[in-house]
């Protein structure tokens, strides 16, 4: 098996569409992140920035969190997998989405409401509790994380989280050698070889069973709205 340092991410297809991928919902729990093992660390940042709604620790799907676990394992040694968002509340997603829509409000204002709001969702998927076509964090099934040294230490990977310019893409770096590209790779294959999606906009973002993951494996997405941890 070639190096994930060596092998570029390759071209992700959009997520256009991914509100029509029918739901074929699985009966399975939210677990905690920081249960999964010493390899997966919990750093849930909405909680610490004190976002509506945000839990003081993350969750996923169960079939995410033996996903997580395998790819943790399958890290170099001194390599950790540091989780900074799961499954989240209706609240926090609208709490996110319309402090993006104000940011982008202030910095264009020349722009019509119909613009911002789709410039907003490139990055920050609209709210929906829809049973049909749930925001993808609310499933459980998508997470953010990314690659951390022995000890939970985030590495180097060319933007902080929930950084939205365009050098956040996940393909961004390939023209770019450099420690901050082979990391994204290392985490894009470690992922991608546990069954997680990746998507093409956020280098942290990746799926499993959700929509967005299910119009790219084309298949039934297995996860519509979890129940929110008691």
């Amino acid at each position: 098996m070639s190096s994930p340092y060596e092998t570029p991410i390759p071209e992700l297809r959009p997520t256009e569409g991914w509100r029509d991928v029918p739901i074929e919902p699985v009966d399975e729990p939210l677990v905690r992140v920081d249960a999964i093992g010493a390899r997966v660390r919990d750093d849930p940042k909405y909680h610490q920035w004190g976002l509506a709604g945000a839990f003081p620790r993350s969750w996923v799907r169960q079939g995410v969190a033996e996903r997580l676990e395998r790819a943790a394992a399958s890290l170099p040694p001194g390599r950790t997998l540091v989780v900074w968002d799961g499954y989240r509340a209706f609240e926090t997603q609208a709490a996110l989405f319309s402090g993006y829509v104000d940011e982008l409000v202030a910095i264009r204002p020349d722009w019509g409401a119909e613009i911002i709001e789709e410039a907003a969702a490139r990055y920050v998927t609209p709210p929906s509790r829809s049973i049909h076509a749930p925001s993808p964090h609310l499933t459980g099934g998508a997470v953010d994380l990314t690659i951390g040294d022995g000890d939970g230490r985030p590495l180097e990977l060319g933007t902080g989280f929930d950084a939205f310019v365009p050098q956040a893409g996940a393909r961004a770096l390939e023209g770019e050698p450099s420690e901050a590209r082979d990391h994204r790779r290392l985490l894009f294959w470690t992922m991608s070889r546990q069954g997680f999606t990746a998507y093409v906009e956020e280098w942290w973002h990746f799926d499993h069973g959700d929509q967005f993951w299910g119009l790219v494996a084309g298949a039934p997405a297995r996860y519509g709205p979890a129940v929110a941890p008691g």
